[in-house]
């Protein structure tokens, strides 16, 4: 039987595990606190990649072994250039971010673009479609998703529209269940990475950000 490995906050390995619900399959969580043996298991998500990435080099190491590890803040080949070593293993980025892993398509990046093959035999095993994007800061759907919402937030600081109406007060519940601190997080993260200041994250969300408020109370 294969071993399959989730690193990761309790919530989102949770939520990965119930998509991988497949009984030719050995399932394992960790915070990523212990040490684990990355050599017993077959296939690794370390949903935490995104904000520490200094397993790198021994993932890397992993010959032929799956890996899907979080990088929508950061690029696989950044990793890689921060943390040289000889890729023996087959690792994709994934798009970690609940309110995307809760979708039916997980959205993928690779460090070779000729190993896709790996991605989608294995997901299709568990029933799940794959949307295959380029190994950039933000990913696609972030990217487009985020910039969107943070004008919203922009013309709401000042004043153009207004919580009081409806369909404006649901935009702003729909920006709050996917969280304030992932849409700041990852726009800085696109910004410093191509100096682009449309990505620049709006006073009013960087205010949140740092207050850990919510938009709607």
């Amino acid at each position: 039987m294969e071993k399959i490995l989730i690193i990761g906050e309790e919530n989102l390995s949770q939520l990965l595990r119930k998509k991988l619900d497949n009984k030719g399959f050995e399932i394992e969580i960790s915070d990523g606190d212990d040490e684990e043996d990355f050599k017993e298991f077959d296939v690794i998500f370390d949903l935490n990649f995104d904000d520490d990435s200094e397993n790198f080099p021994i993932y890397a190491g992993l010959r032929d072994k799956l890996l899907f590890l979080s990088s929508v803040k950061q690029s696989l080949s950044e990793a890689s250039y921060i943390y040289p070593a000889k890729v023996r293993s087959r690792i994709f980025g994934i798009n970690a971010i609940e309110h995307y892993l809760k979708l039916d398509t997980i959205e993928l990046s690779a460090f070779r673009k000729n190993e896709w093959n790996f991605a989608q035999d294995f997901f299709s095993k568990f029933g799940l479609k794959t949307m295959q994007v380029e190994d950039i800061v933000g990913m696609y759907r972030p990217r487009v998703d985020f910039l969107g919402w943070n004008e919203r937030i922009k013309l709401l600081n000042e004043n153009i529209i207004s919580l009081e109406h409806n369909c404006f007060y649901k935009d702003f519940q729909f920006i709050d269940q996917i969280g304030v601190t992932s849409i700041f997080e990852v726009l800085m993260a696109i910004y410093e990475d191509t100096k682009d200041t449309c990505y620049l994250p709006s006073p009013l969300l960087k205010r949140k950000y740092l207050r850990n408020h919510s938009f709607v109370k």
